[in-house]
């Protein structure tokens, strides 16, 4: 992983950098799967001369939004159930196809996708895909990035977007890499804005401009801003209800009647706090840390404590984890991060800085 860097006099928006061509040919597939495998994972279809190859690049726009341009090889991508409840991102992702083709198969559609296709879908799905020498843009954005836009995205159909309008924003985002690049931090905003406009007025023209926000719509909404408060003080043993209904805009009954399906707002917080835990011991960069560290960190201040709640939620120890589940890969000088976190903008900047 490398950020991009520019002169005092001129700053250019960094990037995130991720390059299997930084590793060693044996290496490549583990670091791809080190980076991005707790998100799906990636395999090779077995095929002659096939060699693990992706390079990444992504752009924060703000409000949590994320650009990313995407080329890679020939690969597989596998995001099972254990792994979308494991890191809680619950995104919506916009994706054209620059070159190339992929064939996705998502709970709702199946589509083979190629050059100009924009597609809508959940990072809350599973999802499997098969890539043949292809190249993307995508935009990744939190359910709160807009309440209506979101209850408008969830008024359409998950897929292959159609139309004029599909058509239109497919030609902005395969634009938006270079602006991105090019762009002053204090314009970001003003893109980002731009963006958001273009999404709504290209998908949701002619439906309703007063958007109904349905109730799942605000219930998604409401519980995306208690994750995302979660997420932001993990580690705090003062993440009560209280401050949690507060840092959501939530009375506190109706944080309670919003987690009752998740056995209750304690529950669901302990639950975050151990899928995170369980993916920080088998994340390499975590390897200087104690179990005890790492249990502290994700708000566990009692390792006994830890363990038990830790052996009663995954059947295994943190010690049995840690031991069989790192994958072994070579240090660079910016290892990428996992994508694990539920927010996706902060996962991937967490490190930009170090």
């Amino acid at each position: 992983m490398r950020s991009a860097t520019a002169s005092p006099s001129e700053l250019i928006v960094r990037s995130i950098l991720f390059s299997t061509d930084d590793f060693a040919r044996a290496d490549r597939l583990d670091a791809w799967n080190a980076a991005f495998g707790t998100l799906n994972e990636i395999t090779l279809p077995e095929h002659p001369g096939v060699e693990p190859r992706v390079r990444c690049e992504n752009w924060m726009l703000g409000a949590g939004m994320v650009l990313s341009e995407t080329r890679v090889g020939w690969a597989n991508f596998q995001r099972d159930v254990h792994r979308r409840r494991r890191d809680h991102i619950d995104h919506w992702v916009l994706r054209v196809i620059r070159r190339g083709k992929g064939r996705l198969r998502h709970p709702g559609f199946e589509v083979t996708t190629g050059p100009g296709d924009l597609v809508l879908f959940s990072a809350s799905d599973t999802w499997s895909a098969d890539w043949r020498d292809v190249e993307w843009v995508s935009l990744c954005f939190p359910r709160d990035f807009d309440l209506r836009l979101t209850s408008g995205l969830d008024s359409l159909p998950r897929g292959l977007q159609q139309g004029t309008g599909a058509a239109l924003l497919a030609d902005l985002m395969l634009l938006l890499p270079a602006r991105a690049a090019a762009a002053p931090p204090e314009e970001l905003p003003c893109l980002a804005a731009i963006v958001q406009s273009a999404i709504s007025s290209c998908l949701l023209a002619g439906r309703d401009t007063h958007v109904q926000i349905s109730a799942a719509s605000a219930t998604a909404f409401a519980k995306e801003r208690v994750r995302r408060a979660i997420l932001r003080d993990i580690a705090s043993s003062r993440l009560t209800p209280a401050r949690l209904a507060f840092a959501a805009g939530l009375s506190r009954s109706a944080l309670y009647r919003l987690f009752e399906p998740e056995g209750g707002v304690a529950r669901y917080v302990r639950n975050i706090r151990l899928s995170l835990a369980h993916a920080a011991l088998q994340d390499p960069a975590s390897s200087h840390k104690t179990i005890a560290m790492i249990a502290e960190e994700h708000g566990f201040p009692d390792p006994p404590e830890f363990s038990r709640a830790f052996r009663a939620q995954f059947r295994i120890t943190p010690s049995e984890v840690r031991k069989t589940g790192q994958v072994s890969v070579p240090r660079t000088e910016h290892p990428h991060p996992p994508l694990v976190g539920g927010d996706f903008a902060a996962v991937i900047y967490r490190r930009l800085d170090r």
